[in-house]
C-alpha cells in the first residue's frame, strides 16, 4: 500500500515537532514492515528551514516552504498533488503537535479495508483526558454525547484532521480540499462531504494524544476566535443547514457564558455581533 503523509508546521522547528519526532521513532520501530511512504513537510513559517533527512528505507521526504501562510487547506492540496504523482492510495493528514505511536503506524500500515465505500480512516484522539475525536455529527455539541466505537461508521461522524487517512480517489472525486475553509472547520466540511456523497468512515483502535488549544478561551486570541466563528457560520449556513437553528441557539448560550466567564470581553461581544448577523 502506497501512502503519502503530510505534516503542516507553522513557527515550529521541524526537529522540535512532536509529530515529526514521534513519527520517526515509530517508523524506526516498524522499519522494513511497510511499503512506499512519502512524507511531505509543508512549512507555513516566515523563514525557510533546513531538514536532516533520516536514514529510513522506503521513505521519501519532500519539504515545501510557503511564507504566505495560506492555511492547512492549501497545504493539504499540495500534499494531495504529491499523492497523485506517487500513485498513493491514501493521504495521511497531520498537525505538528500530535503524539504518534508505533501501534498507530503499525495499524494503518497493515489495515485491510475491503469496503469501497470507506473514504476515511481515523484514530481516536484524546486531549487533556477527553476523547475529542471522532464524534457523531448530528449535534452542535457532539462532546456532550456518546462517542463512536471502533469499526465502520454507518451513522455520520466527524473527526479532526490530524491522524486522518483520506482515500486519494475520494479527493480526486471532490476536487481536493475546500479552500473556503483555509484553517477552521475544514474537517467538518470534509466529513460532511463524505456522508453527503454516500461514503463512510472507519474508526481504528489506536488512540493518539493531541493538544487542542481552541477548547480553552484563555489561550485563544480575539483574531483566532474571529477566524473560528466565521468558518462556523459558513459551515452551518451553507453546508450543515439542518443544524443552523440549533447553532444559533448555541451561539446565544455561548455569548452568555463568555460574558460571565471569559476575561477578554471582546470575544463575548464579537459573538453577540455575529449572532445578529445572519
Amino acid at each position: 500500500m502506497k501512502l503519502t503523509l503530510v505534516i503542516v508546521v507553522y513557527k515550529t522547528k521541524i526537529k522540535d515537532s512532536t509529530t515529526y519526532c514521534s513519527l520517526l521513532e515509530a517508523l524506526k520501530e516498524n522499519n522494513g514492515n511497510f511499503g512506499d511512504l512519502s512524507i511531505v513537510i509543508y512549512d507555513n513559517s516566515p523563514i525557510r528551514q533546513s531538514i536532516e533527512r533520516p536514514a529510513i528505507s522506503n521513505v521519501d521526504i519532500v519539504y515545501h516552504h510557503d511564507s504566505r501562510n495560506l492555511g492547512i487547506a492549501a497545504a493539504y492540496n499540495y500534499a494531495w498533488s504529491i499523492a497523485q504523482k506517487n500513485g498513493s492510495d491514501w493521504l495521511i493528514l497531520l498537525d505538528h503537535d500530535t503524539q504518534l505511536t508505533s501501534s498507530y503506524i503499525n495499524e494503518i500500515l497493515h489495515l485491510q479495508i475491503s469496503e469501497d465505500e470507506v473514504a476515511a480512516i481515523v484514530p481516536k484522539i484524546i486531549s487533556e483526558n477527553t476523547m475529542i475525536s471522532p464524534v457523531f455529527s448530528h449535534s452542535v455539541r457532539p462532546l456532550q454525547n456518546k462517542r463512536p466505537q471502533a469499526g465502520l461508521q454507518e451513522e455520520p461522524v466527524m473527526a479532526i484532521n490530524s491522524g486522518t487517512l483520506i482515500k486519494t480517489q475520494f479527493l480526486n472525486e471532490i476536487g481536493g480540499f475546500n479552500e473556503e475553509f483555509p484553517l477552521d472547520y475544514l474537517d467538518h466540511w470534509l466529513f460532511f462531504e463524505i456522508y453527503a456523497r454516500g461514503r463512510k468512515v472507519f474508526v481504528i483502535d489506536s488512540v493518539l494524544e493531541h493538544e487542542l488549544s481552541v477548547m480553552d478561551y484563555s489561550r485563544v486570541s480575539l483574531s483566532r476566535y474571529q477566524s473560528i466563528i466565521e468558518s462556523e457560520i459558513n459551515f452551518y449556513k451553507n453546508y450543515k443547514k439542518d443544524l443552523l437553528l440549533a447553532y444559533k441557539k448555541q451561539l446565544a448560550k455561548r455569548f452568555l457564558k463568555q460574558l460571565l466567564k471569559v476575561k477578554n470581553k471582546k470575544i463575548a461581544m464579537y459573538t453577540l455581533r455575529k449572532l445578529f448577523s445572519f
